[in-house]
């Protein structure tokens, strides 16, 4: 056989052991997404997202936990990558961190207002009147039903020792369900638990509007600077181009495709905007405040 030929041979054979010797291509980083269990629909919308980010090469784990106490710990011992975190539980692990990513939020989390609602009969026209009446709270753990307004009040000089606060933080509707939500304060004042509640500006509006009969015992007398609410959160060093992906992919969600459309109308929202750290200093500076009036151990 010539030299030529030879060599030629030669080559034709290694190519095999060549091409299985090249390194094989690593398999897409899969992201561990974690949120609260608050409805079955919490399911259906991580089942969607997770369908969605597949699509786009942005595979997926979720895992959800029973409370947000949890959910923070999970994100703080990396458990899971990024979490799905109300406006109280990203700020505590933002405190505890020292710092955080905000990757994404809904449209409707930006610009949130709390109200206060009065019955009409109750004698309650500013703040100053809530001497000797009755406050209805929700959970302990929400910054729009008790953290927020709390911490409002007390700067516009409510003084709450001469006031009653009934939290509903400990309590469970007839389904078992505890009531932590503005619903549950909406039902408390409709069954004269109290004269003035806290209730979103979302839902008071919504109320006035499809339902003014149902309401139309109460009346507004304050409304809370705007602050934000749920947001994606994820650690202070987690990977920035993989946060920047998740958070773009987030953004492009629409409403024509059936998938999107479903996480969307389930999340109450038209569309997944920029996650910021503004809209939390004050509820920042509440729990900062909290921490110095708790008798350290």
């Amino acid at each position: 056989m010539p030299h030529r030929q030879f060599a030629l041979l030669a080559v034709l054979l290694l190519l095999p052991a060549m091409a299985v010797a090249q390194p094989a291509e690593k398999p897409a980083r899969v992201l561990r997404l974690g949120g609260v269990a608050y409805s079955p629909d919490a399911v259906s919308v991580w089942k969607g997202i997770r369908v969605y980010l597949a699509r786009h090469n942005l595979p997926i784990e979720f895992v959800l936990y029973s409370n947000y106490d949890g959910l923070i710990d999970g994100l703080r011992d990396g458990h899971v990558d990024i979490a799905w975190n109300s406006p109280l539980a990203h700020a505590r692990f933002h405190l505890r961190q020292g710092d955080s990513q905000v990757l994404a939020m809904r449209d409707v989390d930006r610009g949130f207002r709390s109200k206060l609602i009065v019955h009409k009969d109750a004698g309650i026209s500013t703040l100053a009147d809530l001497q000797g009446k009755t406050l209805i709270l929700g959970s302990r753990d929400s910054a729009e039903a008790t953290v927020l307004p709390t911490y409002y009040f007390k700067k516009q000089g409510v003084d709450f020792g001469k006031l009653r606060v009934l939290s509903l933080h400990d309590e469970v509707d007839e389904r078992g369900t505890p009531c932590c939500s503005e619903n549950h304060i909406l039902t408390a004042l409709q069954k004269g638990r109290g004269q003035a509640g806290i209730v979103s500006e979302v839902l008071w509006k919504r109320l006035t509007s499809e339902r003014p009969t149902e309401v139309s015992q109460f009346r507004e007398i304050w409304t809370s600077p705007a602050f934000s609410h749920c947001v994606f959160t994820a650690r202070k060093d987690f990977d920035r181009k993989i946060g920047a992906r998740f958070a773009e992919l987030m953004l492009a969600m629409d409403g024509k495709d059936a998938v999107t459309a479903e996480i969307l109308r389930l999340e109450q929202c038209q569309k997944w905007v920029p996650g910021t750290h503004e809209g939390f200093e004050d509820l920042l500076q509440a729990l900062r405040e909290q921490h110095k009036q708790t008798p350290q151990k």
